[in-house]
């Protein structure tokens, strides 16, 4: 009986452990042809991350705010139905503003693309992240 219960034990710390380690994934962009840019795309979400792909980012200034589009790409053959949001950072990795920034619906229907846009907040900002939850 007691190597049952210390199989059971183990087991269950092994599950315990893997619920408490983060789910984080981090998605670098395919190459823009430029490599100053520093934009990724984050969720906590692996199947949404993995059904999603940045295929293009644009960046410009006006009125000194950086702006961007990116391009994401359902690569999954059916509709995905989430939610984005842009975070933006300062030349310190500090995120600006970080209550400001809302969550924004987008329906991709299988196999498409859609641009999303953002402005940053202030002329502090130097980089973004555009962060995906279901």
């Amino acid at each position: 009986m007691k190597p049952l219960r210390a199989v059971l034990v183990a087991g269950t710390v092994t599950a315990l452990a893997a619920c408490s380690a983060s789910n984080m994934v981090r998605q670098e962009p395919e190459p823009s042809g430029n490599a100053e840019q520093q934009q990724v795309l984050q969720s906590n979400n692996a199947l949404l991350y993995n059904r999603l792909r940045i295929v293009d980012t644009r960046t410009r200034e006006k009125n000194d705010l950086l702006q961007v589009q990116a391009t994401l790409r359902n690569q999954w053959k059916f509709e995905l139905d989430f939610q984005y949001r842009i975070k933006w950072f300062d030349a310190d990795g500090f995120e600006i503003n970080p209550d400001a920034q809302t969550w924004r619906q987008l329906v991709l229907p299988g196999s498409n693309e859609a641009n999303v846009q953002g402005v940053a907040p202030n002329s502090k900002a130097e980089s973004f992240e555009i962060w995906v939850r279901e």
